[in-house]
């Protein structure tokens, strides 16, 4: 099982790509976890996908906290900060 600092850049990654915008927590889950997989019950691939998005969940919660991005709690959606494109040295800031 991958700690939620492993998602870390993927998700830092993925929020700088639609900056100023947000990403939905599903969006996230989806690029940072393995897609559905058809050989599983459907009910055992809910259960993988609701413990994955736990797992990205935390993450972004770290990430929250560490001021890297900005979790609305209402809405699962997230923003990459300023201190965050610092983090992973994109070329967003040079537009």
């Amino acid at each position: 099982m991958k700690k939620s600092s492993v998602y870390f850049d993927r998700i830092l990654s993925k929020l700088a790509q639609s900056y100023p915008g947000t990403c939905a927590l599903e969006e996230l889950a989806a690029l940072v976890i393995p897609p559905y997989n058809v050989q599983k019950k459907f009910r055992e691939n809910i259960s993988a996908q609701r413990e994955n998005q736990a797992k990205v969940l935390d993450a972004l919660i770290l990430l929250d906290d560490q001021g890297y991005i900005v979790l609305n709690p209402a809405t699962d959606e997230s923003f990459i900060t300023i201190k965050g494109l610092i983090k992973i040295n994109n070329t967003v800031l040079c537009n």
